[in-house]
Parts: C-alpha cells; sequence; structure tokens
C-alpha cells in the first residue's frame, strides 16, 4: 500500500478526489490518499461531514515526522488562482512551509497545474505572463523530449493532455532555469512537463487527471454563464461540440501516474 498525500485545493473536493483515485487506478500497488488539506484556509465549497475527511498540512507532516503515518508521496492539485498574485492567495506562507518540507524530506511529489506554477514560481523564481487572448482549453498532444525516463514507460505517443487555463509561467525563464529539465512540449501548449532535483519533483502544467467529461462540463458551465469562450481544441470530434467526445488521453494518464507511482514513490528513498 502507497501512502500518497493528496493537497486538494480544488473547490470541487469530491470530484478531484475521483479523478485522481481513478488515474491512480493502474498502480502496481493499491494507493490511499492522506486528504490533506491548507489549516490557513476555510473550504466554502464542501460540506463540514466531508472536509471531517482531510487532515490539516502541519498534521500529516508531524504523523509522517513521528512515523505514525509516513507518506511516499504527494500530490498538489491545481487551485482556482488564475488572476491572483501567489503571495495574495491566503494559505501562501503554508503552502511554501509544506513544499519546503515535501522536499527536505525527500518525499516524491507531483504538482499538477496551478500547483506546478506555484512551485515553479517558490522554488525557480520564474514569472508568470499575462493570461492568453483565449482560454487554453483541449486536448494537446505533446513532444516527450526524453521518451527512455521511467515516466514514460510503455506510452503510447502521441502523449495528449488536457489543458484548461488562462495564464502559464514563462515558458523562457524555464528553459534558461539551470535547476530543471523540461520533459515535454508542444507549440499549442508550450511546456507541459517538468523535473526537478532527478525525478523528486515533477511540474505537470496540464490536467492529465482530469476525466471524459471533464472539459465539457467545464465549457456548458463558462457557455451558460454568457462568457466568450470556445470549445475546448481536439475534444470533440471535429472540434464541434454537438459530437461526441474523443479520449486520446486518459488510458496514456493513468500509465503516466502507473509509472510515477512504481518507479518514484515505491523506492523514494533512492531518489
Amino acid at each position: 500500500m502507497l501512502h500518497i498525500a493528496l493537497l486538494n485545493l480544488m473547490p470541487n473536493k469530491e470530484e478531484t478526489e475521483a479523478d485522481f483515485a481513478h488515474i491512480c487506478a493502474k498502480s502496481a500497488e493499491p494507493v490511499r490518499f492522506v486528504l490533506t488539506k491548507m489549516d490557513s484556509h476555510v473550504t466554502r465549497h464542501a460540506s463540514a461531514e466531508h472536509m471531517a475527511l482531510y487532515t490539516g498540512s502541519a498534521a500529516v507532516c508531524q504523523a509522517h515526522d513521528n512515523g505514525s503515518q509516513p507518506l511516499d508521496g504527494a500530490i498538489i492539485t491545481g487551485a482556482p488562482f488564475d488572476w491572483v498574485d501567489f503571495p495574495d492567495v491566503d494559505y501562501w506562507p503554508e503552502l511554501c512551509r509544506l513544499m519546503d518540507w515535501l522536499r527536505t524530506r525527500r518525499i516524491p511529489t507531483l504538482y499538477v497545474c496551478w500547483g506546478a506554477q506555484a512551485a515553479l514560481r517558490y522554488f525557480h523564481h520564474i514569472s508568470r505572463f499575462e493570461e492568453y487572448p483565449h482560454k487554453l482549453s483541449g486536448i494537446f498532444p505533446q513532444q516527450i523530449l526524453f521518451p527512455d525516463r521511467p515516466l514514460f514507460r510503455d506510452i503510447d505517443e502521441p502523449l495528449c493532455i488536457p489543458h484548461s487555463r488562462h495564464t502559464s509561467m514563462t515558458n523562457s525563464e524555464i528553459d534558461a532555469c539551470p535547476d530543471v529539465t523540461v520533459l515535454v512540449r508542444s507549440e499549442e501548449t508550450g511546456i507541459s512537463i517538468v523535473e526537478c532535483m532527478g525525478g523528486l519533483e515533477f511540474y505537470l502544467i496540464g490536467h492529465q487527471e482530469y476525466n471524459l467529461h471533464t472539459l465539457d462540463n467545464e465549457y456548458r458551465r463558462d457557455v451558460s454563464r454568457g462568457l466568450p469562450v470556445r470549445p475546448p481544441r481536439h475534444y470533440y470530434f471535429d472540434d464541434d461540440p454537438t459530437q461526441p467526445i474523443v479520449d486520446t488521453w486518459q488510458a496514456n494518464g493513468q500509465r503516466l501516474f502507473a509509472n510515477w507511482l512504481e518507479y518514484y514513490c515505491s523506492d523514494h528513498c533512492s531518489l
């Protein structure tokens, strides 16, 4: 059994939990999530009964350090802060302490979407550029630059990754950063996966965990709100939202997460 801290920063807690449970389902070892929350933030989008399943970050760290609940890995999810500067997020100081703690304890960590942006900002001082003219939304084929990495074992190319965001980190600064290695990118999305510290940390700038209908739900929600959004790219047949969704990413997403769990978390002391 692998024990993975899931710091769930998304408002839709149960859906996010289900997405990560689904994408980790192909792991050779079963996964138990330690549902983790920020002590310095009050969640308004989940019931008190559901949040009772969560443990504050300080207690999760203490349980690892005293041996009562050691962690094999951690996942830090996205968060809805496209237009909020990182230091203005109410739990930013606590998140920075947690990221430092994970690195110091050498716990393998996946940083996902906004979580990846936060790690790039905090650890590597990468800046965020202005928002896109239109939301970057869709399933985008990627180029794997280092296919021999264990993370990509048995991946069927092309590796397609969901993206859903209005902003991004400055790709030229990531390319110039000596402490990270860009593993995956495309012309449409820019950089999508970055490795740091020999695989101790991966920054997944997309949303490999998204289920079949997530982008469709987001698109129809935004249309119902009267927002000027475009249909997700490479998602519906012929890019037509009246047509069926074409699943090009879920199998590879499950394989990628299984590789992370097997090759990085199962033997994390060697990283």
